[in-house]
């Protein structure tokens, strides 16, 4: 995987765990993380490694990382990237992102972002926070935000060209648009 592919995983899977692990409103309904081992097996699915290793014992640490995802990504949705950097800065120094050349089982050596032992938890860790990290790094933190529409709470980043996204999908854009002109024909 390339080093855009890995940074492109981290910061897909930091969106996917704050958006299936944490409880909020997602689309106009209460969201309840269920079944979080189901959702986590989803989640890492582009590393089949990672789902076998996968047991019930982590869930309480990825939940854990969940809710730290979703206050700093919160944080640069408001535009507070220096607290949000010192967040991230934390979460990296519990989980280190060293990089570790590692010969796979495939033959081929591939560089990884994390200490090749790492418990499952702390891998992820490392690779979400430096896959947020790089955006920062990059510019982009102001991609980050929360949706705005009424009754959802779910995370997103903002790949738009213009950078005025402000769902986390065309379903909550579209309850709003429609919210809007039930209201502004209503009699």
């Amino acid at each position: 995987m390339s080093l855009d592919g890995y940074v492109l995983t981290g910061l897909r899977v930091s969106l996917d765990i704050v958006n299936r692990l944490t409880t909020g409103m997602s689309r106009g309904v209460t969201y309840e993380c269920e079944n979080a081992i189901e959702n986590l097996q989803v989640i890492l699915l582009d590393d089949p490694p990672s789902v076998q290793q996968l047991q019930d014992h982590h869930i309480s640490e990825f939940q854990r990382l969940a809710v730290s995802l979703r206050e700093i990504i919160e944080l640069l949705s408001k535009g507070a990237v220096e607290l949000a950097a010192k967040a991230l800065n934390e979460l990296l120094a519990h989980n280190p992102a060293t990089p570790v050349l590692s010969q796979e089982q495939d033959g081929l050596w591939r560089l990884h972002h994390h200490p090749i032992n790492a418990e499952l938890p702390s891998m992820w860790s490392a690779i979400c926070a430096e896959g947020l990290a790089r955006e920062i790094g990059n510019q982009k933190a102001l991609r980050f935000g929360v949706c705005s529409a009424h009754q959802c709470d779910r995370v997103y980043f903002d790949t738009s060209r213009n950078g005025k996204r402000q769902y986390c999908s065309m379903a909550c854009q579209n309850r709003v648009k429609a919210a809007t002109f039930r209201k502004r024909h209503a009699p």
